[in-house]
């Protein structure tokens, strides 16, 4: 098995290397809502039923037509 390097601003790294986020609770503050979450935690699955707002803009998963274009 071969170590996989990644490069940022021309200085090879191994990411293995690096801190993990904690999985432990943590009680935080953001944007004045009070949380008490892990800071490390699994994505979400995506659901095509929601609609999604990004900067004024509306759109939808669109996974099979990114993957089709993969694919091409």
């Amino acid at each position: 098995m071969t170590i996989q390097l990644r490069t940022y601003r021309g200085i090879q790294y191994d990411p293995s290397k690096h801190e993990q986020a904690s999985r432990a609770k943590v009680d935080h503050t953001y944007r004045g809502l009070h949380y008490e979450a892990p800071l490390r935690h699994d994505a979400a699955a995506p659901d095509p039923h929601v609609e999604l707002h990004y900067r004024g803009s509306v759109y939808h998963h669109r996974r099979q037509e990114a993957q089709s274009s993969l694919d091409s």
